[in-house]
C-alpha cells in the first residue's frame, strides 16, 4: 500500500514535478502529462488518489483535464503560469535563510572553479545566455517574467556544469530543485528579476575574463541581494 496517499500530498508532489519540468524547459503550457497509469507508478500512489490530486490541480488552473485525452499543462500565458505557482510555495523564511547559507558555500566555490577549469566555450555560453536574455527582454512586452525565469534556471545550471566537478554537478542539480520555490518567489518581487539578470551579466563578464576574484565577489553580491529581497517581502 503506497504511503502518503492523501490527495494534498500527491498534489504537492505533482506541483514539484511541474516546477522542475518547466524550469528545465522539459514542459511548456499545452504539453500533455504522462498517463494516469504512468503517473501513479512514478509517484507510488493509487490512481484513485491521483485523480483527486489532478482535480485539485485543475481547480488551481495549473492543468486542464480533457475527457478521453488526458491531463495537459494549462495553456496560460507563461508569465501567468509562473505567478500561479506563487500559491504553492512551501519554503518559509527560515528555510530560505538556510538555503542561502548553503548557496553561499557552494555557488561561490562553483564560480571560482568555473573560472579556473571551465572551457572557453562553456564560459562563453554563459555570457551568451545572459546577453541573449537582455536582448529578448528589450524586445519583449512589459510582461517578461517567463523570459527572466527561464534564464535564471539555465544560468545556474550552466555555471555548475562549467565548474567541471561531477560531484558538484550532482549536488547542484538537487539544489536547483530545492531552489525552485525561492526562484518562483523572487520573480514576484518588484525589480528583482531584472536586478538578477544584471548581476548575472557581471558574473558572466568576470568569468570570460578569467577574473576569479571578481566573479566570486559578483556571485556573493548577487546571493546577498536576492536573499535580502526575498526576506523583506
Amino acid at each position: 500500500m503506497p504511503v502518503n496517499e492523501k490527495p494534498a500530498s500527491i498534489y504537492q508532489k505533482i506541483i514539484k514535478e511541474l516546477k522542475h519540468g518547466i524550469m528545465h524547459g522539459a514542459l511548456r503550457p499545452g504539453d500533455k502529462l504522462p498517463s494516469e497509469r504512468d503517473l501513479s507508478k512514478m509517484l507510488g500512489v493509487s490512481r484513485t488518489s491521483l485523480r483527486e490530486a489532478l482535480k485539485l490541480l485543475e481547480v488551481s488552473g495549473l492543468i486542464t483535464i480533457r475527457r478521453g485525452q488526458g491531463a495537459f499543462i494549462a495553456n496560460n500565458d507563461p508569465d501567468e503560469y509562473i505567478r500561479r505557482f506563487m500559491n504553492h510555495i512551501f519554503l518559509d523564511d527560515k528555510k530560505i535563510a538556510e538555503l542561502f547559507q548553503i548557496r553561499r558555500l557552494l555557488e561561490t566555490q562553483a564560480v571560482v572553479w568555473a573560472c579556473e577549469k571551465g572551457t572557453d566555450s562553456q564560459l562563453l555560453a554563459i555570457r551568451k545566455l545572459v546577453e541573449g536574455t537582455v536582448e529578448k527582454k528589450q524586445k519583449a512586452a512589459a510582461k517578461d517574467v517567463a523570459i527572466l525565469f527561464e534564464q535564471d534556471s539555465k544560468f545556474h545550471y550552466l555555471l555548475a556544469k562549467a565548474a567541471n566537478n561531477s560531484v558538484l554537478a550532482l549536488i547542484m542539480d538537487d539544489l536547483l530543485d530545492i531552489m525552485s520555490d525561492s526562484r518562483v518567489k523572487s520573480v514576484s518581487v518588484e525589480g528583482r528579476p531584472q536586478k538578477s539578470l544584471m548581476e548575472h551579466l557581471q558574473i558572466a563578464k568576470a568569468l570570460v575574463k578569467r577574473d576569479c576574484l571578481g566573479a566570486k565577489k559578483a556571485m556573493m553580491m548577487h546571493l546577498d541581494g536576492v536573499e535580502k529581497d526575498l526576506l523583506s517581502n
